[in-house]
């Protein structure tokens, strides 16, 4: 059985998830609306190619991306403040 501090957590990491993709999809229709480029400026951060192993019978790799903006920010900020409230 999963303890419930264990649940709020979950709920919490996917709830900061759900407002992060909703800001990054407001952000590809600001830019595709044409707002200014401070507002739609994106910041990539990871591994760009991934680090690959290959050991010939097996090819392990590893990447992992982290792209924020600032309409990603403030979807998480809603999502933070609407999960709060909730509560």
């Amino acid at each position: 059985m999963v303890e419930t501090g264990v649940k709020d957590n979950l709920r919490f990491f996917i709830v900061v998830c759900i407002g992060a993709v909703i800001g990054s999809i407001l952000n590809e229709l600001l830019a595709s609306a044409g707002a200014p480029g401070w507002l739609v400026n994106k910041l990539t951060l990871g591994l760009d190619p991934p680090l690959l192993l290959d050991l010939v019978v097996l090819r392990f790799s590893v990447g992992l991306t982290l792209t924020m903006s600032l309409a990603s920010v403030l979807g998480m900020l809603i999502a933070l403040i609407a999960f709060h409230r909730r509560l």
